[in-house]
């Protein structure tokens, strides 16, 4: 029984309120969580391009794809899709376009340097933990190119000035 003078619609709709403000500021700090891991092996990437450059997982890439470019150069590419996808979807700015990128980034990374179905013994195991993680982070970049930066993001405040 509702007590007189109170408005149980009334206190539906603050719970309600303050439900999707809580909801907005969680799928906020998970949509700036992910990007973290991206941001900082990119600039480890550019910080040693050497090291991606003579990364066996290049060397895959290279052997399925050809050499279309310097592998110097290909690290380079790496290191920005890494960054600055990261920073997209971080800030909220493009946000969908840099998760798809780094979905993408992250599949070849399954293919080309956690190839576990190609290795056996200690090896296959670590690398399918690898291949497994990098599932799971695709699925949380696969939810945020679906429903997009969210109500904290610069492409939500600048969606509301136009």
């Amino acid at each position: 029984m509702v007590a007189q003078g109170s408005c149980y619609s009334c206190s539906m709709k603050s719970q309600s309120h303050w439900s999707n403000i809580m909801s907005d500021f969680a799928y906020s700090f998970a949509r700036v969580l992910i990007p973290i891991l991206f941001i900082v092996s990119g600039i480890g990437k550019f910080l040693n391009v050497t090291g991606i450059a003579n990364h066996p997982a290049l060397t895959n890439f290279m052997n399925a794809f050809g050499e279309i470019t310097t592998r110097t150069t290909l690290g380079y590419i790496i290191a920005a899709i890494e960054v600055f996808g990261g920073i997209s979807v971080l800030i909220g700015l493009k946000t969908r376009w840099g998760a798809i990128a780094l979905i993408l980034f992250t599949a070849c990374t399954i293919i080309f340097a956690h190839n576990f179905w190609t290795m056996e013994g200690a090896a296959r195991a670590a690398n399918q933990v690898q291949a497994l993680k990098n599932l799971a982070i695709m699925g949380g970049l696969l939810t945020i190119a679906i429903m997009g930066a969210g109500r904290y993001s610069l492409d939500n405040a600048i969606a509301a000035r136009a």
